[in-house]
C-alpha cells in the first residue's frame, strides 16, 4: 500500500529519461496493457526500457527514494501518481480505466477486468464487481464450496498471461528466433466441422488397437504389425485433412485408462507436430507407428509399481527406467516395424542436457524422432491425472516445457511444438477482458496469444443463449487496441463446464453462429 507522505516524492519522467536502477510506481496504464504482471518494478535492464517504448508508453512515475533518480530537471515533474480511478487512453484509443490492479473485496488477489470499450459506466472509473455465484442448474453452474464459486483468486493463472507477453509480446509473435522461423501451416483440405466426424471413428479404432496389442503383449504374444500400421495411416489421412480435428480429440481422457490413453494420445500428437515440420509421409507413419508403441515395454512391469502413488523406491526406478529398453525388444520380436519406430521407443526418455535415460544421450545424438516424442510425452503425461501427481491444465504444461526448453529439450523443436499446439492449445477455457468466457477452437502459429475462441459466457452467471465465434487479432473501431484479450485460463472442472461438449457441437454452433459483439 502505498503511503500519501511517500506520494509527494514520484516524479513523472518521458520514457527516454528512464534508465536501469530507477524504480516506477505506476505505468499510467491497465496492468492487461503493458508486459509486466504489476505498474511497480524495478528498471534492471534496457530491454525492460525498450518492452515499455514497445507498448506506446510514453511517460511514467519514478520513486526516487527506491531507485535513482532523474540526473537533471529536464522532463521531470514531481506530482502525485494518479489515483486508482484514474483514466488513461491506451495505445491510440479511447479511455478506459488505468491502474494497478485494485481487488473486490471478496477475492483480494483477482485484478479486476476492464470492459471491450469505454461506456458511461466505465467513464466514472467504476468496473464491475466480481460477486459470489448462486448455484446454476444449467452448463456451466460453477461449483465449489458450499455450491458457489467465482472467478478464480489465484494471481499465478493472471501471471500466464504476462510471463507470454513479457516473453514473446502482446500477440505471441515474439517466439521465434531467428534460427527458427515462422512456420507457415499448411492449408487444411477440408474444414474442421467436417472432419471431427471421422476423427472420432479414427480415434475409437485406434484405441480398441492400443487396448488389444497392450493385452497380448501382457500375455506375451507379439505385436500384430500390421494392424497397428492400419491404424496410424488412417491417423495420418485425418491430420493431413485437418489439423485440429484429431488433435482436438486428445483433450477427452480416461482418467482411469492411462496406459492406453497416454500412447494414443501421444502418437496423434506426435503425428501432428510431424505435420507441422513437413515432414513425409513416410516418416509420418513411421513416427506414429513407434509413438503408438512407445510404451509398450510396460507391459513387463508389475502394474502395482506403475499405479505405486507413492515415491518408487530405487529397485521400483530401476525397473521403470528399463521400460524403452523393453519396447524396443518387444519391437524387435515382431514383423514390419521400420527403424525409426523403435529408435523412438528406444529414445523418448532422452534428454537434450544427457540427464535422460536409458542411455543418457546427448543432443543430437537423440534422433529427430525421439526428440519429438520427448517433448510430446512430457506435454501428455503432465497433463493428465495419475496416481502420483495431479494434471495440471494444457497451458502450464506448455509453460513448462517453454521453460525447460534450454536444456532439457531442443530449443528450436521446443519451439516448433509450442508452434504447433499453441500456448493455449485447442479446448482450453478462458476468461477474457470483456468478462465473457471462451473456449480455444483456433491456434494461429504466428499469433500465439491471439487465437480463435468460441465465446460461451457473456459473463460468469450468463450463458449466451448461442455461443459464437471471435478472432483475437480484431480490434475495435474506435483506437488500434484489441477488441479481446485473454485474462488468464480457467479450470473447466472447477466451473463444471464440459469443454468436449461444446466442441463437440461446435458444427451445429457453426452452422448458428452470430457475428461477434
Amino acid at each position: 500500500m502505498i503511503k500519501e507522505a511517500d506520494k509527494a516524492n514520484f516524479k513523472k519522467i518521458s520514457i527516454h529519461d528512464l534508465k536501469v536502477g530507477m524504480f516506477i510506481v505506476n505505468l499510467g496504464r491497465s496492468w492487461i496493457q503493458h508486459p509486466f504482471f504489476r505498474n511497480q518494478l524495478t528498471i534492471d535492464s534496457p530491454k525492460k526500457i525498450e518492452k515499455l517504448k514497445k507498448y506506446g508508453i510514453q511517460e511514467v512515475y519514478i520513486d526516487p527514494q527506491r531507485g535513482l533518480d532523474v540526473p537533471s530537471p529536464r522532463g521531470a515533474e514531481k506530482v502525485p501518481a494518479p489515483e486508482s480511478r484514474g483514466l488513461n487512453p491506451p495505445p491510440g484509443g479511447s479511455a478506459v480505466r488505468m491502474e494497478e490492479p485494485q481487488p473486490p473485496a471478496l477475492h483480494p488477489s483477482f485484478p479486476p477486468l476492464r470492459g471491450a470499450g469505454i461506456s458511461p459506466i466505465q467513464a466514472t472509473g467504476y468496473v464491475p464487481s466480481i460477486e459470489v455465484l448462486a448455484p446454476n442448474p444449467i452448463k456451466g453452474q460453477p461449483m465449489g464450496e458450499e455450491g458457489t464459486d467465482a472467478y478464480p483468486e489465484s494471481p499465478e493463472k493472471s501471471d500466464s498471461v504476462a510471463f507470454w507477453e513479457e516473453n514473446i509480446g502482446p500477440g505471441g509473435e515474439g517466439l521465434f528466433s531467428p534460427e527458427s522461423p515462422l512456420r507457415v501451416p499448411f492449408d487444411d483440405e477440408i474444414p474442421f466441422i467436417q472432419e471431427i466426424h471421422a476423427a472420432r471413428r479414427v480415434k475409437e479404432e485406434a484405441e480398441k488397437v492400443v487396448r488389444n496389442v497392450m493385452t497380448a503383449v501382457r500375455m506375451g504374444k507379439s505385436i500384430e504389425g500390421d494392424r497397428v500400421k492400419r491404424a496410424v495411416h488412417s491417423m495420418v489421412d485425418s491430420i493431413l485433412r485437418n489439423h485440429d480435428a484429431l488433435t482436438s480429440l486428445t483433450r477427452m481422457k480416461s482418467y482411469d485408462e492411462y496406459m492406453f490413453v497416454h500412447s494414443l494420445d501421444v502418437c496423434i500428437l506426435s503425428l501432428s507436430m510431424a505435420r507441422h515440420l513437413s515432414l513425409p509421409r513416410e516418416e509420418m507413419v513411421e513416427i506414429g507407428i513407434g509413438a503408438l508403441l512407445h510404451d509398450v515395454g510396460k507391459m513387463k512391469i508389475d502394474p502395482q509399481i506403475l499405479k505405486k502413488p507413492a515415491t518408487l523406491s530405487e529397485t521400483e526406478w530401476v525397473q521403470v527406467r528399463k521400460h524403452p529398453i523393453y519396447s524396443l525388444e518387444m519391437m524387435e520380436e515382431s514383423k514390419g516395424i521400420p527403424e525409426q519406430a523403435k529408435q523412438l521407443a528406444l529414445q523418448h526418455h532422452e534428454r537434450f542436457n544427457g540427464n535422460g535415460y536409458p542411455f543418457g544421450l546427448k543432443g543430437e545424438a537423440i534422433s529427430l524422432s525421439g526428440q519429438i516424442a520427448g517433448i510430446v510425452d512430457f506435454y501428455d503425461a503432465v497433463t493428465t491425472d495419475r496416481p502420483f501427481q495431479k494434471a495440471v491444465q494444457p497451458h502450464e504444461a506448455i509453460r513448462k516445457i517453454y521453460e525447460r526448453g534450454m536444456e532439457e529439450f531442443n530449443r528450436l523443436l521446443m519451439e516448433r511444438f509450442i508452434q504447433c499446439i499453441g500456448i493455449y492449445p485447442f479446448g482450453t477455457l478462458v476468461l477474457l477482458d470483456t468478462e465473457e468466457m471462451g473456449i480455444i477452437c483456433g491456434v494461429k502459429p504466428n499469433m500465439l496469444l491471439r487465437p480463435d475462441v468460441l465465446i460461451i459466457h457473456r459473463d460468469s452467471k450468463t450463458p449466451y443463449p448461442q455461443p459464437f465465434l471471435a478472432d483475437l487479432t480484431e480490434k475495435t473501431a474506435q483506437s488500434s487496441w484489441y477488441k479481446r484479450s485473454i485474462v488468464m485460463p480457467l479450470d473447466p472442472q472447477r466451473w463444471n463446464i464440459r469443454t468436449e461438449d461444446y466442441l463437440r457441437d461446435l458444427n451445429r454452433t457453426l452452422r448458428g453462429s452470430v457475428p461477434a459483439v
